[in-house]
């Protein structure tokens, strides 16, 4: 540490704080990159399985066969029957919705995605402002299962009387206003 040029401590910091957000940005649009590309494969499956018309009834024999040899393929990847059934519904539940709710969705991760189709099935309002949320605040499963379970959606609007949003970062602010009503 000898060799370091001595700068002033506030200077370092803002170097810091630089580099850190440099790192935070990329590894972000990384996250939503990998995120896309997954998505954009779910839901080339999920066609694929809507346009041969595989159905539970008579095509859980192709789906179980399928998801054999892709597990042989792909070792990694969640490629289980109930997994590709879901694609089929993550197809078929978005194929015909507004561009900018599948814009949304497209970008989520895939447990993000399934938590919301088993939630709010066909509500394409409540989808988008969890999705939107999702993706602006970062949120993690926990967080998103916490916020359904404050039913934010349906708070959205509501004015805070606190300065919450002014001195809190946004989840927190958000989660702080919650307790606030429910205390």
């Amino acid at each position: 540490m000898t060799d370091i040029v001595q700068i002033q401590e506030s200077v370092y910091d803002a170097i810091l704080r630089q580099a850190v957000a440099v790192i935070d940005r990329t590894r972000a649009m990384v996250a939503t990159t990998v995120c896309s590309a997954i998505g954009t494969a779910h839901w080339e499956i999920g066609k694929l399985l809507h346009d041969r018309k595989i159905e539970s009834k008579h095509g859980s024999g192709v789906v179980n066969r399928l998801s054999f040899d892709l597990k042989q393929r792909y070792p990694q990847m969640g490629v289980s029957p109930r997994n590709l059934w879901d694609m089929k519904k993550f197809y078929e539940r978005f194929c015909g919705s507004d561009p900018k709710l599948r814009q949304a969705v497209a970008v989520l991760p895939w447990g993000h995605t399934l938590t919301l189709m088993r939630k709010f099935g066909n509500d394409d309002n409540t989808i988008l402002y969890y999705a939107q949320e999702i993706t602006s605040k970062g949120w993690n499963r926990e967080l998103l299962s916490s916020a359904i379970s404050l039913q934010m959606h349906k708070r959205k609007n509501e004015p805070s009387d606190n300065n919450f949003e002014q001195t809190l970062p946004a989840t927190q602010a958000m989660f702080a206003n919650e307790v606030f009503r429910s205390g």
